[in-house]
């Protein structure tokens, strides 16, 4: 019997029953905290106590109250401590008060951690399911979830796949499947096992060393296939594109104002031409240059001077440009011009080959709700206004080049990047502005969410950013290089051209229904009418 704790608590918290149920509130918490990237630890590993826990917790709950209760509370706990960060740009750039803006952070993490509190409450309505049928039961659930979540919340920050990122073995079934459904069979391993011990369960007293088994099985096979697919992945024999990443480590404070618009434009040039000229000292000679998102704040259309300045830049190094700026443009149905969150790519005359507006912005950095249209907010707006969603999202052209370009937090999104690609995109580029979040691991946890994209769609990915962390990765997860942060500097980087689709870019459009038939298949006992 487990020893009992004399807390009395609410019907909807009731989690301190036993020693039991706060040991998996700490391995909640530790799967979170541990699990993603951090200034402390890194056990990738270790995020799979996340989702195992909450069901756990769900399974040995007496109500659905205390199901939900549970894994919200704990997994809010977690949330808390990673994405402490949340307050930076909203206290540093928006001069909102430290309390509320803390207090913004928190209300953050507890929206997205109400994720964990529906997989218990899954989990406590279907306890009554034999113990294999429940894991395979949650696993599904828990990939409708995490892609649910992602549509309709629209901050999928907390995945598992960005913690296990880390060591990319394990994230090799992206390309079969998704990374949101390689997340969903690490669960449905991990209950497997955890399932088999009484401590785990309030049913089922069994042996049950087949699910046991089962759970072991799947956990190496799924490196095991890493492992294959890994050692089996020799260079590729195409094209290939040479890349200069130019670094600004420009104070987001200033960039802005009109001041320093034009010091900001010198200073990337500079970085430019040294950069270029340690290339050429190396036989590389004509790479394509990337300064990151919103590298030049102001607006590209309405300064022609600025716009003279750049084209004859790329006609005295005879290279191409890619850089991020806003964009500013009438449209019909708008009485003002619109601004778009833009990336533009000029060719080494100077002439401009396209460009790309962002797609999927983000909310209270780059567009307001109506019902919080707050001075305090505007302030976290980079001072260019409200963004518009973009439409122009072809893949950008030149020469061998498709450039399927996602800007900031669009590259944690699986259907952006599954968008490229179809469109024709032999190659990912991801620039980004990560400046905002100070020293903090936010940083990293952004560049490790972003690697799933590369496995998903047999791409490679080039990311630029501000202050860092520039990147490439290759078609199987790996960083192949990456610069250093807040450092002004360059980073000269090669990446291969691909052109096949993986089995998961052909499975993307059919998965959620077919996971859906899978689930009703494993989960109908449920729902028949008890004898």
């Amino acid at each position: 019997m487990p020893t009992k704790i004399p807390l009395k608590f609410n019907q909807y918290f009731a989690l301190f029953r036993s020693k039991t149920d706060i040991f998996w509130i700490c391995a909640v918490f530790a799967g979170i905290v541990l699990g993603f990237p951090n200034q402390f630890f890194d056990a990738p590993f270790l995020v799979i106590l996340w989702p195992a826990g909450c069901a756990v917790l769900g399974t040995r709950a007496t109500s659905f109250r205390e199901a939900l209760g549970a894994g919200w509370l704990a997994s809010f706990l977690g949330a808390a401590v990673v994405l402490y960060w949340l307050y930076m740009p909203v206290h540093n750039v928006g001069n909102l008060p430290f309390p509320l803006a803390f207090a913004c952070a928190l209300f953050i993490a507890f929206v997205i951690t109400s994720q964990s509190g529906l997989f218990s409450l899954f989990a406590w309505t279907l306890k009554d399911l034999s113990p294999w049928r429940r894991a395979f039961s949650l696993g599904i659930v828990w990939y409708f979830l995490e892609y649910l979540y992602a549509a309709f919340v629209g901050f999928p920050w907390l995945s598992p796949a960005g913690g296990l990122a880390i060591w990319p073995l394990l994230l090799q079934t992206c390309d079969l499947i998704g990374a949101y459904a390689t997340d969903g069979l690490w669960v449905c391993a991990a209950l497997l096992i955890f399932f088999a011990f009484p401590v785990c369960r309030d049913k089922h007293s069994k042996c049950l060393w087949p699910s046991l088994c089962v759970g072991l099985l799947i956990c190496l096979t799924i490196p095991a296939y890493g492992l294959y697919r890994l050692c089996g992945d020799s260079p590729a024999s195409g094209e290939s594109v040479d890349a200069l990443f130019v670094e600004g480590n420009v104070d987001q404070n200033t960039k802005w104002d009109p001041i320093f618009q034009r010091d900001t434009l010198n200073h990337y040039m500079a970085l430019s031409l040294s950069g270029l000229a340690a290339a050429r000292g190396k036989g590389v000679n004509n790479p394509l240059i990337i300064w990151p998102e919103t590298a030049m704040p102001f607006f590209y259309q309405s300064r022609p001077e600025m716009v003279s300045i750049i084209r004859n830049f790329t006609r005295e190094v005879d290279c191409p440009l890619l850089f991020g700026a806003p964009g500013l443009e009438k449209i019909a149905g708008e009485d003002e011009p619109v601004v778009f969150n833009r990336a533009f790519l000029l060719g080494p005359s100077g002439k401009l080959f396209g460009h790309y507006d962002k797609e999927h912005l983000v909310p209270f950095g780059e567009y307001l709700p109506s019902w919080l249209n707050f001075g305090f907010l505007e302030a976290l707006l980079q001072g260019v206004g409200v963004y518009h969603e973009g439409s122009q999202v072809a893949p950008l052209h030149y020469g061998p080049l498709a450039l399927g370009m996602l800007i900031c937090y669009e590259g944690i999104f699986p259907w952006l990047a599954q968008a490229r690609v179809s469109d024709g995109a032999n190659l990912l580029v991801d620039i980004s502005n990560d400046g905002w979040f100070g020293t903090s691991p936010a940083s990293r946890q952004h560049l490790y969410l972003t690697v799933p994209r590369c496995i998903e769609q047999g791409r490679w990915l080039m990311r630029a950013t501000n202050t860092g962390i520039s990147a490439v990765i290759d078609k199987r997860g790996r960083i192949v290089m990456s610069g250093p942060q807040f450092r002004a500097g360059t980073l000269l980087a090669k990446a291969r051209l691909e052109n096949s689709f993986s089995p998961f870019h052909k499975l993307a459009p059919w998965e959620p229904a077919c996971a859906l038939f899978l689930l009703m298949l494993i989960a109908w006992p449920v729902a028949l009418p008890k004898k």
